[in-house]
Order: structure tokens, then C-alpha cells, then sequence
């Protein structure tokens, strides 16, 4: 059994990032309507997810087995999720967590799937391990796993899927033999293609990133500090390092 927290710290749902998208978009009769604008949403929460994941923290029961199938994991998605931290044992009273070093886990795969696999321990039926990981962030009728500050941001970058769609489609509907039409395509297409330009710079701003990077998952680095009594290491000299 396992219990989840998630990152997540807004109630806001789709229906809420559809009405925003009207917002940017303008309302009027379009050509385009709902199916696409959730798949625009799809897309834009997909991309943020790259940038800004979802991080989820979830608790497993021990089974006194060295190995914990991905698959259970409540959000974990293969192929992009990423352990952060395993923790074991658990003890919410002790103000330092016991975090595991790298070299006590490992990812492992077995003909059945991927595994959480326990190096040296093996938590039993009585203990509790922790591991927090990175996930996709979801978008549904009942709730919307972006953070309340990155919203704006993630409804901008919907709001440019969706003005790309509307872009393409005007260019691929443009009429020769209907002067005033194909003017009139050719305008709306470049319009919404400027928008959505526009409107995709809304979001990487927010992040302040530059469209096309992303932010590192995770950061790792090696703390050589020197000893409290100014002398040496007995097991990491300086010499070694």
C-alpha cells in the first residue's frame, strides 16, 4: 500500500484553464472548437511538465523484499519520471530524514517492468520507505496538478497550441479562386501565428528560461568540506581530492 503527496496546490480544474484560453484566444465563431482546445491543453501541460515538473512524494509499506515495482508508483511515468530521494526508514518526528545515499538504490529491470531496488536493506512489513520523484503534471474535470503561480503561464502556452492549430488551419483553407477569401485566411493565419509566438514567450518568460532548454531535473554535487578540528579526513584526505 501506498499513500501520495503530491506538489500540487491548486483546486483550479480544465474547465477552468478552457475558460482562460478563451480569454487569450477571443471568443466568436471559430472554426476550432473543444476538442481541440483540450488537446492544445494536453500539449501545453505536457510541455510544462518538461520544465516544471510535477513532484510527487509518496509512501510504500515494506514487504522485508529488496525489490518495489515502478508500476506501483501512483504517478510514475515511464520513460520521463525520475527518483529524487529515497528515504528509509521513515520517522516523521526525527528532524533529519534518513535519506539514502545514491549507492544504497537502485533503478533495476526485470523481465516484469522496472524495480526500486534496496541495495543493503530490505524494509519490513512494519516499516515505511519514502521516495519523492518527478511526474507529469495531469489536467481533469476535478483538478489541475500545476502550481497556483505557474497558471497564467501554462494557460498562455495552451492558448498558443491552440492559435498554432487556428493558424494552420486559415493558411490550408485559403481559396485562389476567392480573392477576398484568401486575403482574409492569409491575414487570420498570420495573426494567430504572431499570437501564438506571442503568447508561448508569456510562458518561458514566466520561467525564465530560454524556449528550447530545460531546467535539470536534479542537481547532484560533492560537499569537501574540511573538518570542524582543521585537520584532515581519515577516509576522504584531501590529497584524493
Amino acid at each position: 500500500m501506498s499513500h501520495v503527496r503530491s506538489g500540487a496546490s491548486t483546486m483550479s480544474t480544465k474547465e477552468d484553464y478552457l475558460i482562460a484560453m478563451d480569454g487569450f484566444v477571443g471568443g466568436g465563431d471559430l472554426p476550432l472548437g473543444r476538442p481541440e482546445k483540450e488537446l492544445a491543453l494536453n500539449q501545453a501541460v505536457k510541455e510544462h511538465s518538461r520544465h516544471k515538473p510535477q513532484v510527487v512524494v509518496e509512501d510504500f509499506d515494506g514487504d522485508g523484499g529488496f525489490d518495489y515495482a515502478l508500476s506501483g508508483f501512483a504517478s510514475w511515468a515511464e520513460g520521463f519520471s525520475v527518483i529524487k530521494t529515497v528515504e528509509y526508514p521513515v520517522d516523521d518526528d526525527d528532524e533529519t530524514p534518513d535519506l539514502l545515499q545514491d549507492d544504497e538504490w537502485m533503478v533495476y529491470e526485470k523481465p516484469a517492468g522496472k524495480c526500486l531496488r534496496f541495495r543493503e536493506n530490505s524494509p519490513t512489513a512494519s516499516e515505511d520507505f519514502r521516495v519523492t520523484y518527478t511526474a507529469l503534471h495531469t489536467c481533469t474535470d476535478s483538478a489541475c496538478t500545476v502550481e497556483t503561480y505557474d497558471e497564467e503561464a501554462v494557460q498562455a502556452l495552451a492558448a498558443a497550441y491552440f492559435c498554432e492549430m487556428l493558424a494552420t488551419y486559415h493558411a490550408q483553407n485559403q481559396d485562389s479562386t476567392i480573392a477576398a477569401d484568401s486575403v482574409d485566411h492569409t491575414s487570420k493565419s498570420r495573426d494567430y501565428a504572431a499570437r501564438a509566438r506571442a503568447y508561448r514567450k508569456i510562458h518561458f518568460d514566466h520561467l525564465g528560461i530560454k524556449e528550447g532548454t530545460t531546467h535539470p531535473a536534479s542537481v547532484t554535487w560533492d560537499q569537501d568540506k574540511a573538518g570542524s578540528w582543521g585537520g584532515d579526513k581519515a577516509t576522504h584526505p584531501k590529497k584524493y581530492r
